[in-house]
Parts: structure tokens; C-alpha cells; sequence
């Protein structure tokens, strides 16, 4: 995904704001919800026929809904501020960016590296312990493991992180015996 210099200057702001707050982790959450509510009601949202203000209080008012209801986190006056800007400067649709770039420089500013990892079934605890060394091994950093569930792949694990993809999936390797047959015929 090519993100926005927009974006990254909004995400890169709220972390400066976060880590001077000791506030991260409550900016996270709460960036990946406003994410979450805009991919919903984006058609309201990204509407600029809607007044400003009603955006705001429907905002606020779903925001104080949902985290009273589920979530341990602060909706404080800072990131409410930062909404207000959001929309006040017409970057809405940003938002999903902003929130998948702040998550990946929060854990990159604890020395940590983000790492997607895509398995056939549930990874076990011991499972997820051999990919967190393997992953220390190659990169020296801690990983934060982002998991999907894939039962394409049939077995196994695709990993990504450092640019880099490593595939050790029986999908995976069907394919690559299916191109290297394919390869021989044709030579």
C-alpha cells in the first residue's frame, strides 16, 4: 500500500503528542476505532454537504457510545482535538492510513518490528514462540505479530516483515514445484 504524506504527517504528529503524554497505546486504540467508525459511515463522513459540527458531535457521541460499552480507554480532549483537525482540514479520508502508519511507528519507536503472519489454523503458543525467535534471530528486534488466518495455505506459515516475505506454507510450496515443473517443459 503507497501511503500519504498526509497521513504520515497527522500520524507522525499524534505519536510526538502520544509519547509526550505517555499515551501511545490509548492513541491507538483510539485511532484504529475512529478507523474502524469511518470505514462505516464514510458516506456521512466524507460528506461535504454535512455541517462540520454534526460530524463532530455524531463522532463524539458514537465514540463515548462505543468505548463505554467495550473498552478501557480515554477519549480525552487531546485526540478529540485531533479529530477536529482531522476534519477540519478536510483529511478524512486519511483516517485509515493515519491509524495503519501511527500503529507501525509506535512499535517501531519501542524498538520493535511489525510482522505479518498468515497461517493455515490457530498458531499455538509454542508456535508463535519459535517464530518469535526466529524473527529476533534475523532482525534483532522483538517482533509484534499482526495474525490472519488463512486455510488456503493448508499448512504452515507465511511471514512478512524488513521488506522481506518468506513463505513456508504447503500452498507455498505447491507452487513453486508447480512452476519449477512448468519451467522444465518449457526448456
Amino acid at each position: 500500500m503507497k501511503y500519504s504524506v498526509v497521513a504520515g504527517k497527522y500520524a507522525k504528529a499524534l505519536l510526538l503528542v502520544a509519547k509526550k503524554n505517555n499515551n501511545i497505546e490509548n492513541y491507538s486504540q483510539l485511532l484504529q476505532l475512529l478507523s474502524e467508525i469511518y470505514n462505516h459511515f464514510s458516506v456521512f463522513l466524507s460528506n461535504p454537504t454535512e455541517k462540520l459540527e454534526k460530524k463532530l458531535k455524531f463522532l463524539k457521541i458514537t465514540f463515548v457510545e462505543v468505548l463505554d460499552e467495550k473498552f478501557k480507554i480515554e477519549y480525552d480532549a487531546i485526540f478529540q482535538r485531533f479529530v477536529e483537525i482531522i476534519f477540519e482540514n478536510k483529511r478524512e479520508k486519511y483516517i485509515p492510513q493515519m491509524s495503519s502508519l501511527f500503529k507501525f511507528s509506535a512499535i517501531e519507536e519501542e524498538n520493535k518490528i511489525p510482522v505479518k503472519v498468515t497461517s493455515a489454523s490457530v498458531l499455538t503458543k509454542e508456535e508463535e514462540k519459535i517464530l518469535k525467535e526466529f524473527v529476533e534471530n534475523h532482525v534483532k528486534k522483538e517482533p509484534v505479530f499482526e495474525k490472519k488466518i488463512d486455510s488456503s495455505l493448508i499448512a504452515g506459515v507465511v511471514l512478512e516483515f524488513a521488506g522481506k516475505k518468506l513463505d513456508v506454507s504447503v500452498k507455498g510450496r505447491l507452487e513453486k514445484i508447480s512452476r519449477e515443473v512448468f519451467s522444465l517443459r518449457k526448456g
